[in-house]
């Protein structure tokens, strides 16, 4: 056993890193090189007998890469795009459902409603993670990356909520009541939950002062979030979303930079290997369940199979083509109900890929239903999750760099230079903190002139770059070479001013921010550049 053990996690190793430098070589998205490369390792003696359990991904892996994807989102844009978001995490998971259900019964008709339902919400949030990376990696217009990305941190839930819902219904009599209350609990005390959490949380990190424990604190807290909220019958994913958006606005400032600095690296770091773990786990898992249909017709298994997979794909494609203008109609503020151009609504559209968690989902299917009988067509239901999620992951994630080639989209040039402009708009706002001291310290400290020719130079560099962003063709050029440090020289006696010059910068960044005038992404990621720039100033004093 600890031999099986050692060669599963020497797999899953190479898989990892092997997956990312075929990724990088060849432009596939990693997620579907990692399932493939999970397939294939499936047929390695000792390795092919791993199962992957629903807990494992529901209470192992969910609750940080959820508490990741939250934390780092912008609730700004979220927000000005708010009808779309809500539009596609929950109507269309709601309309996915039902309508890949009833296609199921249309071929299996002794299925039944209730296990239809189930299998149709498990099958029906898309894993932003496969096409989001692609998307971001190709540099696709914002706002388009912002709805996918936001409707992934609420779809989960909603589909969890549809598919707890649908189970108990199995072999049961619920009436609608009982239903509309079950969801209320669900929805409602898993972001109740999520908010106790996040401010707990967020107390507590006033008095963490050393990395390690905050580290700790931050990995502990979508679990503290994620798993009571199960317990007490509510979202847990909703509670997750709730405390990490808590804890991004309202959290993020309460601890040094230094600690700040390596807590993002290493957040940044975990995702990245919980994402491939997880994709070559579901992998590995696929010729087992191809296996456990072996009694079935092929003919009917190729039928049903392809009829869920199409109605996934084309419900989503007519909800963000057709269903989702609808929403200009609504009494809201405008802003909040602005339509993207068809372009972009056909890229969201197809951007539908299943991942793991829906097989996580199916694969918590009981194996007995509410009256004791055996759960109608359990083994079926997991095999054609299997397909939706390996032909929607490959088949609509390879074909995205081209899609946008056809169509043309690319980021405008708003967009394009926000990078360049905020970097400016920061050393613009420590120059001007320069000159303010040279008029009230006369003489100045030892060095400031040298600061200052540092800074001008910065400058001056993003602002021939900002023009070379604003002519170039290729989306590779457009933010450019690093600046050149903007505080790497000066004498110890100016080291108190160039302190003070940074947190200028990084103020002027979260004006931006709260202005409208750069995304929060840009805002943190430059944060991040002046958080090493103060970690390195403390280490010289």
């Amino acid at each position: 056993m600890p031999t099986q053990v050692l060669l599963v996690v020497l797999v899953l190793a190479a898989g990892v890193v092997l997956g990312r430098l075929v990724s990088r070589r060849t432009g596939l998205p990693e997620a579907a090189v990692y399932v493939l490369l999970g397939v294939g390792a499936a047929f390695i003696p000792g390795v092919g007998e791993v199962r992957l359990s629903p807990d494992l991904v529901l209470l192992v892996f969910l609750p940080p890469l959820i508490y990741y994807a939250a934390f780092f989102s912008d609730p700004r844009e979220t927000a000005n795009n708010l009808v779309p978001i809500i539009g596609q995490s929950v109507g269309l998971v709601v309309a996915t459902a039902l309508a890949v259900g009833g296609s199921l019964l249309l071929v299996f008709p002794d299925v039944g409603w209730a296990a239809a339902i189930a299998f149709g919400a498990a099958v029906a949030p898309p894993d932003p993670v496969a096409a989001g990376s692609v998307l971001q990696r190709l540099g696709a217009p914002r706002r388009l990356v912002t709805v996918l990305e936001s409707e992934g941190l609420v779809n989960d839930g909603v589909a969890l909520t549809l598919f707890a819902v649908a189970i108990s219904a199995v072999g049961a009599t619920t009436s609608v009541g009982e239903v509309g209350l079950q969801l209320l609990i669900e929805v409602g005390g898993g972001i109740a939950f999520g908010l106790v959490v996040g401010i707990v949380s967020a107390t507590l990190r006033r008095f963490v002062r050393d990395t390690a424990s905050h580290v700790i604190l931050s990995l502990v807290t979508p679990y503290l979030a994620f798993v009571p909220a199960q317990e007490l019958h509510s979202s847990g994913v909703l509670a997750t979303v709730t405390a990490a958006v808590w804890l991004g606005v309202r959290g993020r400032g309460l601890v040094e930079p230094t600690v700040r600095l390596h807590s993002e690296t290493f957040w940044t770091v975990l995702n990245s290997l919980l994402v491939a773990l997880l994709f070559v786990l579901l992998g590995i898992q696929v010729p087992a369940v191809i296996r456990e249909v072996g009694a079935y017709s092929w003919t009917a298994l190729a039928v049903a199979a392809a009829a869920v997979v199409v109605v996934a794909i084309l419900v989503r494609l007519a909800w963000v083509m057709l269903v989702a203008p609808l929403g200009a109609l609504l009494p809201v503020r405008e802003e909040l109900a602005a339509q993207m151009p068809w372009r972009e609504r056909v890229v969201l559209g197809w951007c539908g890929p299943r991942g793991a968690v829906s097989l996580a989902v199916a694969l918590s299917i009981p194996l007995t239903a509410a009256d004791g009988a055996p759960f109608p067509r359990r083994d079926l239901l997991l095999f054609l999750t299997v397909v939706v999620v390996l032909v929607t992951l490959v088949g609509q994630t390879v074909p995205l760099p081209r899609l946008l080639k056809v169509l043309n989209l690319r980021p405008d040039e708003r967009e394009r230079t926000e990078g360049v402009r905020a970097r400016r708009a920061a050393v613009d706002a420590a120059l001007r903190e320069l000159d303010e001291v040279a008029e009230r310290d006369e003489p100045g400290p030892a060095g400031v002139e040298e600061l200052r020719q540092v800074l001008e130079l910065r400058r001056d560099h993003l602002r021939d770059q900002l023009e070379a962003t604003r002519h170039a063709h290729r989306h590779g050029d457009d933010e450019g070479g690093p600046e050149p440090e903007a505080h790497g020289e000066g004498a110890t006696d100016v080291s108190a001013l160039r302190l003070r010059l940074v947190e200028v910068e990084r103020e002027t960044l979260r004006r931006m921010q709260a202005n409208g005038e750069i995304s929060r992404t840009t805002m943190v990621a430059i944060s991040q550049e002046l958080d090493l720039d103060e970690t390195q100033l403390r280490r010289r004093r």
